[in-house]
């Protein structure tokens, strides 16, 4: 299980009016355990009035760009109480409790390749998707990206500075086009609005060499805005899920709590016996099954069980069953392949069996 470990800001820029650029220092002895890949994210715990809060953010750098320290971007949100703070508070030198990188929104590459990637991200959604793009550009020498960026204006477009030199750097390698939802844009009509699939369907049309059955796709955004152009491209230009990618930064507005679902509903009103094993010690607790999550009331008991987001979009609460079986009501962050092979997101998870055995340390 990741632990937190006490990492000094040495960047804190804002970035534009309602986001910050965040930098932090890794000691010589921590950089075997903070080494990363593309697109993951970090982990932040703070006491804010006597609350434990944890968030996660996704790494904006590059494993091979040359930068040894690991750069994050904190949009403000309305009540957003961590990312006030980091916004309006934070200041260079302050240190913060950080966890190792985790996440698996990345593909693996080869100097060999000749690919196209393409990054399609809407405001503070640009940091795993430069992460992805700018790592496949100096892996690959022969592979080109493109990126479709939106944002509200000229003056709010994320890392723009830093994506143009990028441009340059890697010499017609990259081609990028700024979309702008409310205002008028700068060069063509066409890049007025937000990205959805028929502003997709337009940009193909536009940039006929993009094959999109050929091409892999990083998408990173409004749950909105990924739910509608990942099933166009996988139903519409037959796209495999496999070169599909994309990551959520918030729970899909339109999903069901937990408890309103019908699969919720339907699973059997029990007492359970959890245990827990959390670098290898056990707990125990009983539990409904139609009361709190797993994870939820481990929290209440005041174990110390991993958690970040608790709502099924980050892997931070990842375990496997070890005993027993568990109702999952939603999903945004664990593969296929790791729902398969039995790992649960616990914020999600209630018992559906008498005896349920969960281990955070595989």
């Amino acid at each position: 299980m990741h632990h937190f470990h006490s990492l000094k800001t040495s960047i804190v820029a804002k970035e534009t009016n309602d986001s910050v650029h965040i930098s932090f220092e890794i000691p010589q002895d921590l950089k075997p355990l903070f080494q990363f890949k593309q697109g993951q994210y970090l982990n932040l715990k703070m006491m804010l009035n006597g609350e434990d809060l944890r968030r996660s953010y996704s790494v904006v750098n590059a494993p091979t760009d040359g930068n040894d320290q690991l750069e994050i971007l904190v949009k403000h949100l309305d009540d957003g109480r961590v990312s006030s703070f980091l916004n309006e508070n934070l200041t260079l030198g302050d240190v913060i409790e950080v966890s190792p990188p985790a996440g698996h929104f990345y593909t693996n590459y080869h100097k060999s390749n000749r690919k196209n990637y393409i990054g399609l991200a809407a405001g503070s959604g640009i940091s795993p998707v430069l992460s992805n793009l700018i790592e496949a550009l100096y892996q690959e020498p022969e592979s080109t990206a493109y990126l479709f960026f939106s944002n509200k204006s000229l003056n709010d477009i994320i890392f723009k500075e830093r994506i143009d030199a990028l441009v340059d750097k890697f010499q017609g390698r990259l081609k990028v086009v700024y979309l702008l939802s409310r205002e008028k844009h700068f060069e063509d009509e066409l890049f007025e609005g937000r990205i959805s699939s028929q502003k997709l369907e337009l940009l193909f049309e536009r940039f006929p060499e993009i094959d999109p059955k050929e091409s892999i796709f990083f998408i990173c955004g409004p749950s909105e805005m990924i739910k509608d152009v990942s099933t166009y491209l996988k139903n519409d230009k037959k796209v495999p899920s496999l070169k599909v990618m994309f990551e959520y930064y918030a729970a899909p507005d339109d999903e069901e709590n937990a408890e309103m679902s019908d699969e919720f509903k339907a699973i059997p009103n029990l007492e359970s016996m959890v245990t827990l094993i959390i670098d290898d010690d056990e707990y125990s607790f009983h539990l409904n099954s139609k009361k709190r999550s797993i994870l939820d009331q481990a929290l209440n008991d005041k174990l110390p069980v991993p958690f970040a987001c608790k709502g099924g979009v980050c892997c931070t609460c990842k375990a496997l069953v070890m005993e027993g079986e568990v109702f999952m009501d939603k999903n945004f962050a664990l593969t296929e392949d790791e729902v398969e092979r039995g790992f649960v997101l616990t914020c999600q998870c209630h018992p559906t069996t008498n005896i349920v055995m969960l281990s955070y340390d595989v």
